[in-house]
């Protein structure tokens, strides 16, 4: 008797267990509209961060130990920024945005895990990369200025 209310009392705790860890948020347009946004500016502070860090590493402003572990943290925060959005689910009507969005997060994070790949090898004025985050942190501004 005892086993069997301690197996209904488990199955309780772990069905609500279940419903309170839901991974996936379901905001209405104007509040995934607003996460967006905040996601987009995120990411665009993350990419310029990187930028200014391996600048600064080429004109010898700073140790390369130091750019290596800002580069670090500016590509652990992207990749938590996009983690975080891909985590809400798009509502009705902007399953378009959110793909373009989603895509244009994936680049920016490839390109910030990219400068880190260059940083650790200290090579820090590579110009493709350089303009590659230049044009990212605009067309992330411009996105989330368009939300």
């Amino acid at each position: 008797m005892k086993l069997r209310g301690l197996t209904a009392a488990l199955a309780g705790v772990l069905a609500a267990l279940l419903c309170s860890c839901s991974l996936v948020e379901e905001p209405d347009a104007a509040a995934w509209d607003q996460q967006a946004a905040q996601a987009l500016e995120d990411a665009a502070s993350e990419v310029a961060t990187t930028r200014l860090a391996l600048e600064t590493a080429a004109q010898e402003r700073v140790w390369s130990s130091y750019t290596t572990v800002v580069v670090a943290d500016a590509e652990e925060a992207i990749v938590t920024v996009a983690d975080n959005l891909a985590r809400v689910q798009a509502p009705a009507g902007r399953t378009e945005q959110a793909a373009d969005v989603g895509a244009l997060m994936d680049r920016a994070v490839a390109s910030v895990r990219a400068a880190r790949s260059l940083a650790v090898q200290g090579r820090y004025d590579d110009p493709a990369s350089i303009d590659e985050l230049d044009r990212l942190a605009t067309d992330l501004e411009d996105a989330a200025g368009a939300r």
